[in-house]
Parts: C-alpha cells; sequence; structure tokens
C-alpha cells in the first residue's frame, strides 16, 4: 500500500514515515499504486486543501483509507477535515491524531493497514 501525504509542517510526513510503508508527498504522486492510504491534515475549521481537493478528484476511488492531523484545542473541528473527505468520498477515516502522532496512533494505523491487506487476500 501507497501512503500519500499532505504535510504543511512536516508533521504528516514524518507519520507517514513511521508506517513501514512506501510513502510520497501528495504534489509528487503520479497515478501509480492501485490502493493508496491519505494523510491529511486540518485546515481552516475543516476545510479540505486544494491539495487534496485536487488529489481527490482524480484519484479518491484508489483511497481505502485515510487518517488526518489536527489539534485537540479546536474541539468539535478536531480532525474535521477528515470527517468530511470521508463523508463525500464514502472512505474510512481510521485515525484523528494530533501533532505528528503518538505511538500507540502509529501502531493503530500500521494495524489497520495490514488487517486490511490480509482481508484482501
Amino acid at each position: 500500500m501507497l501512503v500519500v501525504f499532505d504535510s504543511l509542517t512536516g508533521q504528516g510526513a514524518r507519520f507517514a514515515s513511521k508506517l513501514e510503508q512506501n510513502t510520497i508527498d501528495i504534489l509528487d504522486y503520479d497515478g501509480e499504486g492501485s490502493e493508496l492510504f491519505l494523510i491529511t491534515r486540518s485546515w481552516d475549521f475543516g476545510k479540505v486543501t486544494d491539495e487534496v481537493a485536487e488529489f481527490l478528484e482524480t484519484y479518491a476511488d484508489k483511497v481505502v483509507g485515510l487518517a488526518v492531523s489536527g489539534n485537540r484545542n479546536w474541539g468539535t473541528n478536531f480532525g474535521a477535515t477528515g470527517q468530511k473527505i470521508s463523508d463525500q468520498y464514502n472512505i474510512e477515516l481510521v485515525l484523528k491524531f494530533e501533532g505528528s502522532g503518538f505511538s500507540k496512533d502509529v501502531e493503530y494505523v500500521k494495524t489497520w493497514i495490514q488487517e486490511y491487506k490480509e482481508a484482501r487476500l
């Protein structure tokens, strides 16, 4: 599985690098791979970034799961971008995480990816 990340401050990239999967910045993605896991970020009270919106217009059918970084200080808006994407594109929102994620967050997503792969065999 290829992990595609959208990262402004590097936190999404750091999270992606811990997943022990092939990773690529959303700006460098060229359409390769049949199953993608998207890591995105919350922005401006749940808006989807232009980069992610453009990516999803073309590749949403390849995205099997997503995780979103955010800050719990935003209360109900924490990870709102991920929920918006999940609702609009019917993509499973696997996790909302803070910063570049805690060890338990990384393990949760790694387990989800492994179980997804095993279920597809």
